[in-house]
């Protein structure tokens, strides 16, 4: 969910930015309100003031959001954990936490952030509702206001659910790691929930299609899909932290990588490398020194007529974090990046010199070696 998100700006040193598939949220919120609350309640309203008013909703909505996980954000900096920044997309919005709690405590007290920011919210709007009606302003802002009001008490009831990775399900898994003093295994049993939850609003969202036909069931089932999947995801990522932590990652390096020249052609890197060795990724030499890589869809980028005439060092790419690690790494570091960057392949260094090259299949495989060996579900 990174890739192709947008950048919208950065508060208080988080980067904000909306996936694409927020527009398609941002779309059915405000067509919602202008087709559907507003005409219901203020049906003597011309059409254009109710889709100013739906497009004043959805941006109260933004805001909500914003403000939900900004909570999470700024008490996870002050407990000193890392914040990636907080991307919106088409079932919300989510702080993105590049390590996990350290402790139980400081669990609880990031996820309860986002609930206690959303019921501030509530009572606020809900306050200021009942202001604009005493003041006697037009209904249709105290109904605003109501509606925002109701959103963000809405939003902290579903976030309090106990399954994982919901708010309320960290919470749970924050008591349970305090209980049993084992992270991961709080984790399965909140994960457990999650799923539970997930499959819930699958059934519910199935009867409300079929019984009444309402389309706001399909709308029920993707979020169960997504909050199953996300549960299964938290729980499988930090399986994968507890397998391989401290792991050396020189057990999985491939010694003996094929390399190629830079100044070697793209038609013959083409023929004789990419179409043989069907790698994705390749260590770039030169005078028998590394001095970059490149990419095999790289090659896209310079037009197939002069691919005979262009060396590889016209697409080929420096050294950086995202397709090269050092060899003292251990293999859980090396997998969150390639998780991260998206990466099949990576580079691995011992020193400035080339120690070997690393793929995401063969860590994946030794993952699941290891979890059918230690029983691990």
């Amino acid at each position: 969910m990174t890739d192709h998100n947008l950048t919208l700006f950065t508060l208080f040193g988080f980067r904000v930015r909306a996936n694409p598939s927020w527009l398609l949220l941002a779309a059915l919120i405000t067509w919602s309100l202008a087709e559907g609350l507003f005409p219901q309640e203020f049906p003597d309203l011309p059409a254009s003031l109710h889709w100013s008013l739906g497009i004043v909703g959805m941006i109260g909505l933004f805001f909500s959001l914003l403000f939900h996980e900004f909570s999470h954000s700024l008490v996870a900096r002050r407990r000193g954990m890392k914040i990636g920044g907080i991307t919106l997309f088409l079932f919300g919005g989510v702080a993105e936490l590049t390590d996990e709690p350290p402790t139980p405590r400081i669990e609880f007290e990031v996820a309860a952030a986002g609930p206690i920011a959303s019921v501030f919210l509530a009572l606020i709007f809900g306050l200021l509702s009942l202001m604009a009606a005493g003041l006697g302003a037009p209904d249709y802002w105290a109904g605003l206001l109501g509606y925002l009001g109701t959103i963000n008490m809405v939003l902290a009831v579903f976030n309090l659910v106990p399954g994982y990775p919901l708010d309320g399900g960290r919470l749970l898994r924050a008591w349970l790691w305090h209980r049993r003093g084992d992270q991961l295994s709080a984790t399965r049993t909140a994960s457990r929930f999650g799923k539970g939850f997930g499959l819930f609003l699958i059934i519910l969202g199935i009867w409300s299609f079929l019984s009444v036909g309402a389309l706001g069931g399909m709308w029920w089932i993707l979020i169960g899909f997504f909050i199953m999947s996300a549960a299964k995801a938290s729980y499988d990522q930090l399986l994968a932290r507890s397998l391989f932590h401290h792991v050396p990652l020189e057990g999985f390096v491939v010694k003996a990588p094929v390399c190629v020249e830079a100044d070697m052609s793209i038609d013959h890197f083409v023929k004789d490398y990419a179409y043989h060795h069907h790698f994705s990724l390749y260590p770039v030499m030169k005078n028998r020194k590394l001095v970059g890589c490149v990419r095999t869809r790289d090659v896209q980028t310079i037009h197939r007529d002069e691919w005979a005439t262009s060396p590889l060092s016209d697409i080929m790419l420096p050294l950086t974090e995202k397709n090269s690690t050092p060899l003292e790494s251990d293999a859980e570091q090396v997998l969150q990046a390639m998780q991260r960057h998206n990466s099949g392949q990576m580079i691995v260094l011992d020193g400035d010199r080339l120690a070997g090259i690393i793929t995401l299949r063969d860590l994946l495989g030794a993952l699941e070696l290891r979890r059918q060996i230690e029983g691990q579900g």
